[in-house]
């Protein structure tokens, strides 16, 4: 037998047993907290038989062993993903197939990261990657105004409990306002708060009012939130806040279609008259 001959049978057999990972399912972008994802890894295994040594493995972020599974044992959670697996999930019946996959319950932020899915037996090996982000939200968001000065209005806004790193802007008329000064600021718990704050004169502020819109973002996950507020030029100072939700005497609207809560006409009529009161009796 020539070596072409021994070659090409070489090559046949070792298509027979080769390991092909033929899908690889892991999601691109999860909200934390939703429900259970799976991470599933469909192979073939070509003529390999029950005693070849199957061993199906995921690793986070390439080098950290997380689940792994050696037929007909059960599969073993390691690491970071211990108490966050349902073992008990079949994804087929096929007892080369049964446990491939993993069923995340809860995911989280920390799970954010590269996952590995490797396939071997005694002859062969095959082995992909994906990425995985999982983002929050936030619990809340909010955009008020202050108006502590006759012709100038601060527009204040701050979300909390974000991920991954915020971007966060107060637009007006369409463009950023370029006097906006942002905070970032991360806990204990790697989650984000974020604040945007800028300072407008009513010169600026076209006539009779304008709407300023809050921008939140969390790149390089495709959430976009919006909040807006309706300022009216013109106001008298006050120590109140004036454009929160979580307060008495709110102008924000929340993008989502939320009715506006305008400050009463009469009660800008009294303060306007208590004002020249005091004024003259000074």
């Amino acid at each position: 037998m020539d070596y072409s001959t021994q070659f090409m049978m070489l090559v046949f057999f070792s298509k027979c047993v080769a390991v092909n990972i033929k899908r690889l399912e892991v999601p691109g972008q999860v909200e934390a907290g939703t429900g259970a994802i799976v991470l599933d890894c469909e192979y073939s295994l070509g003529e390999v038989s029950s005693n070849s040594g199957l061993v199906v493995k995921w690793f986070f972020n390439q080098r950290n062993l997380v689940y792994q599974w050696i037929p007909p044992l059960r599969p073993q959670v390691i690491g970071i993903l211990k108490g966050k697996v349902d073992k008990d999930f079949k994804i087929s019946e096929d007892p080369l197939q049964a446990y491939r996959a993993v069923r995340i319950v809860r995911p989280s932020t920390d799970l954010s990261g590269n996952y590995t899915c490797a396939v071997s037996t005694f002859m062969h090996e095959d082995r992909r990657t994906r990425h995985m982000l999982v983002y929050s939200p936030g619990k809340s968001f909010h955009f008020i105004q202050e108006k502590k000065y006759v012709f100038l209005v601060t527009l204040k806004c701050v979300a909390e409990e974000l991920y991954p790193k915020p971007e966060m802007s107060i637009i007006s008329q369409g463009e950023p306002l370029k006097q906006t000064v942002t905070e970032v600021v991360m806990n204990s718990w790697g989650l984000y708060r974020v604040s945007a704050a800028a300072v407008v004169h009513d010169d600026d502020v076209a006539a009779p009012a304008e709407q300023f819109v809050c921008e939140l973002r969390l790149p390089p996950s495709d959430l976009v939130q919006n909040r807006t507020t309706l300022y009216h030029r013109g106001l008298m100072p006050t120590s109140q806040i004036i454009g929160g939700e979580p307060l008495e005497k709110a102008q924000e609207r929340h993008s989502n279609g939320g009715q506006t809560e305008e400050k009463p006409f009469s009660l800008c009529i009294f303060i306007v008259i208590v004002s020249v009161y005091i004024y003259n009796n000074a």
